[in-house]
């Protein structure tokens, strides 16, 4: 049974030490396939060292390339897609485009720069036709504003903090919303009735390790290991059988990158 994280971020300083162990983790409590999620092209070829290590494991491993928004002060738009273009010329092609975005959380970070870098990687999605992976902090309704405007290909919105309103908007435009560990806490109310209550077909895995951890690893850093601990809490609120569910969201994550899933660890 497949249990894929869709969002992983393989090639970070906190793995740096111990990353086969972290793996071997993984593959030991059920994960099967990992997305390794980029954040600049500076990174790009430790993200693709860090997925022929998950191979190497027994892991799936397939890499979504992009220019996180908390580097638009740093990396330009003719610069992040340069480094798309570079990837999409590798044997590492991108399956997704990301991660890629909008955060108005951060005071200290342009507007209009990270509008002109999420817009422009995502016509470079766009015309490959790849879904893209979506980074939102008080940016929803600006992020569907693009996509409303944008020809897109769909792709998962990680991290969702918004409305129950703003999230069935993103599913509209063909997206699906990452259920990580924030829906293990138990304080998380607004987030647990938002995904009791969200369509199943719109739902797929995701840790985004080493960070946000879920409620029983406050303080530490995040596995990719503990993704069945967010299957967990989802089949709980759902009332649903674990396996059963975990089904219908190694498909949803199938269809949603299409055949680009083709390769596994012996590949």
């Amino acid at each position: 049974m497949d249990r894929i994280d869709t969002h992983c971020h393989l090639e970070a300083a906190a793995f740096a030490d111990d990353l086969d162990e972290v793996l071997r983790h993984a593959l030991a409590n059920g994960v099967t396939g990992i997305v390794a999620v980029g954040v600049a092209p500076a990174d790009f070829a430790d993200q693709c060292q860090a997925m022929t290590q998950a191979r190497a494991e027994g892991l799936s491993a397939w890499g979504a390339f992009g220019t996180h928004p908390w580097w638009s002060d740093r990396v330009g738009v003719d610069e992040a897609l340069a480094g798309l273009e570079r990837q999409w010329r590798t044997d590492e092609r991108p399956i997704a485009v990301g991660e890629i975005g909008l955060d108005f959380a951060q005071a200290d970070l342009d507007a209009d720069v990270q509008n002109a870098l999420f817009t422009a990687q995502l016509d470079w999605a766009a015309e490959r036709d790849l879904p893209v992976i979506l980074h939102e902090r008080k940016s929803a309704d600006r992020l569907v504003y693009w996509l409303r405007r944008h020809r897109h290909a769909g792709g998962v919105v990680h991290g969702f903090t918004g409305s129950p309103q703003q999230a069935q908007a993103f599913i509209e435009q063909g997206f699906h919303i990452g259920v990580g560990g924030a829906i293990t806490h138990p304080g998380a109310h607004r987030m647990h009735r938002m995904m009791r209550d969200l369509p199943l077909d719109s739902l797929v895995l995701e840790t985004d390790a080493p960070n946000q951890p879920g409620h029983d690893h406050r303080g530490e850093r995040n596995l990719p290991g503990y993704l069945p601990e967010n299957l967990r809490a989802l089949a709980s609120l759902r009332g649903l059988d674990e396996g059963e569910l975990a089904q219908v969201l190694a498909r949803n994550t199938r269809q949603l990158f299409k055949e680009r899933l083709r390769y596994n660890a012996a590949d």
